[in-house]
């Protein structure tokens, strides 16, 4: 054990010896090398000591303002506080909704119509984690659906990794299908502008074909458990219905009334924003707002423990130090090198910047999590968008946070959750090189649909402005 921590403290030291080596030869300025080094120190210790990743990020954001590369006023500036408090406001929502038990509802009755089919039930399973990623999120959808799938997988006596790999797959895809799937969905809905209704038409179509791919995949890799489960129902063995029987309860109404009230306003704040003449997206942050509020009166003595227990203020700190740090890039000019580089390489050409793009977030989203390697591209696209129309690159970033996100164990946080789950139930845990074998391949072949579909509509991309915030 101490030699293994002796081996990651050397490569982190060398990693960051090697960042600040190349920061220097590239002729940064001191300030764009503070910033790109400090950047190093947050995001290397948060891979290499991902368990300290808030203390790292403290003390970066600590060492901007020791050596003088950034103010409090910027620090305010770059901390994205509208998408903090969405991501607070709609962790309300859902603490309100679990409190009440709607989801084990929504999913008990959803799955009863094919609980004794095995190769629809799993295909339902993924469809569900799809579904509820899309909506609320793939955090709370990740939880969800490994609660339901390990309820029935081990009645039926099945190795559940394989099954559950599949179900952070589809989770990963649908949190790109709507605003709220993902944190990344909402920095670049505030970041560019793009509303509920731009996902929709933007996003959700294709990831409901990337999904159904994934199904089509699962259910081939899968055969030799689908023949397993069927054998053992067929005979009688077990009776799995049983375990999904949850009856519709009076609290259950006013959840019902305000999934649909929250869900229903995301849908339409654009249109209501154009009706009341109110800025851009300032009703994205209303509605969930609006919504967490009427929940915590619905939940009035138990408000306190929701907002205290049921927001993951942990990760929301870390993204919040995450964003003033990589903000800096943006202030100190690293931001505009770098999109100067990637328009040389790709001579204006849009499909090449798409491609390099692509490969980049790709990269750093299986390597360091796609939160942190959107946050870190964000600024850059803003500095493309001097030379170049970079409304479809959004939705390239977008996509291959997330499908990349796939690829390995630390891609995603809904990767990173599942883990944790499965080695707390069952004392083993996901390989690297299992999860990769499968989830790289799972990974191309869906941001290829991804990218292919952006691609087709190149003619009609409509050109994109910064939103005035």
């Amino acid at each position: 054990m101490a030699k293994i921590e002796t081996i990651k403290a050397i490569a982190y030291v060398i990693t960051i010896a090697i960042v600040a080596l190349l920061a220097m030869a590239s002729g940064l300025t001191f300030k764009q090398i503070v910033s790109v080094v400090t950047l190093a120190i947050f995001i290397g210790g948060s891979l290499f000591y991902w368990q300290f990743r808030n203390a790292f990020a403290l003390m970066g954001v600590a060492l901007l303002f020791f050596l003088g590369v950034m103010d409090v006023e910027h620090f305010i500036e770059f901390s994205q506080l509208d998408v903090v408090i969405f991501i607070i406001a709609t962790m309300i929502v859902i603490g309100v909704l679990e409190e009440r038990g709607f989801f084990d509802w929504l999913i008990s009755r959803m799955l009863r119509p094919v609980i004794h089919s095995p190769a629809a039930l799993i295909v339902v399973l993924l469809l569900l984690s799809f579904l509820m990623s899309a909506l609320v999120g793939e955090v709370t959808s990740i939880l969800f659906m490994l609660a339901i799938t390990f309820k029935i997988l081990e009645v039926v006596r099945v190795d559940p990794l394989p099954i559950i790999l599949f179900i952070v797959f589809a989770t990963n895809i649908g949190s790109s299908a709507t605003v709220v799937g993902n944190p990344i969905g909402v920095m670049i809905a505030f970041d560019a502008g793009f509303s509920f209704m731009d996902f929709i038409r933007w996003s959700t179509i294709e990831a409901i074909v990337s999904v159904f791919i994934t199904c089509g995949i699962a259910v081939l890799l899968l055969s030799p458990y689908i023949r397993q489960m069927q054998r053992r129902i067929s005979d009688g063995e077990i009776d799995i219905a049983k375990l999904l029987e949850v009856e519709w309860r009076p609290e259950l109404r006013g959840a019902f009334a305000l999934f649909i009230g929250v869900l229903a306003g995301l849908i339409v704040h654009h249109q209501l924003e154009v009706l009341l003449h109110l800025p851009h997206n300032s009703l994205l942050l209303a509605v969930p707002l609006v919504g967490a509020g009427i929940g915590l009166f619905m939940e009035r003595h138990k408000a306190r423990e929701i907002v205290e227990k049921r927001v993951d203020w942990w990760t929301l700190l870390y993204f919040l130090l995450l964003f003033a740090s990589v903000g800096t890039l943006e202030y100190t000019g690293v931001t505009d090198v770098i999109a100067e580089a990637i328009y040389d390489i790709s001579k204006g050409d849009l499909v090449l910047a798409m491609l390099l793009v692509s490969l980049v977030a790709g990269f750093l989203t299986a390597l360091m999590d796609n939160v942190l390697a959107v946050a870190t591209l964000m600024p850059i696209l803003h500095s493309l968008a001097e030379h170049m129309n970079v409304f479809l690159l959004w939705w390239v970033l977008l996509k291959a946070g997330t499908y990349w996100g796939n690829a390995t164990v630390i891609g995603s946080t809904a990767n990173i959750v599942a883990a944790g789950y499965v080695e707390k139930k069952l004392k083993r845990g996901f390989s690297m090189w299992g999860w990769m074998k499968i989830g790289i391949p799972v990974s191309a072949i869906t941001y290829a649909v991804a990218f292919l579909w952006l691609y087709a509509q190149m003619d009609i991309a409509p050109i994109w402005m910064p939103p005035s915030h």
